[in-house]
């Protein structure tokens, strides 16, 4: 039997964390929220085990989500050198999966985020084997 894995969602708007947080947790997923990069930095260096996903706002005051997926992807062990991130966003210049995946992300969601593509993510990255049958 497969564990579930926990969200991480590292995101710098009040209202777009709580709405990701809220469409998440239907699923019975465990969330932990970020409000920066350091902040995800340091949560996935504390945990590196939990997290099957991070969703990682791009554009963010201090630690902005490039430089913390840099910062994760620096990491000498593994996990957390490998957990899939999401890059969230309104920016189209990100909007184009060859190019985050060279900025060193797994995909990239678009603002707003709805709920179906919050959950296929859920499902494919971090969700037991019974979580995934149900989303299908």
């Amino acid at each position: 039997m497969q564990i579930t894995k926990r969200v991480l969602i590292v995101e710098d708007d009040d209202f777009t964390r709580f709405m990701m947080r809220s469409i998440i947790t239907t699923l019975g997923i465990d969330v932990d929220l970020a409000q920066d990069g350091a902040e995800g930095c340091q949560k996935i260096s504390e945990n590196p085990e939990e997290y099957g996903l991070v969703l990682m706002d791009i554009h963010m005051p201090g630690v902005g989500g490039l430089e913390a997926t840099n910062r994760i992807r620096a990491h000498p062990s593994d996990p957390p050198r490998h957990v899939p991130i999401i890059a969230v966003t309104n920016d189209t210049r990100y909007h184009d999966d060859e190019y985050v995946e060279r900025l060193g992300m797994n995909g990239y969601a678009t603002k707003p985020i709805t709920a179906g593509t919050l959950l296929g993510y859920v499902g494919n990255f971090c969700a037991s084997e019974t979580t995934r049958k149900s989303l299908s």
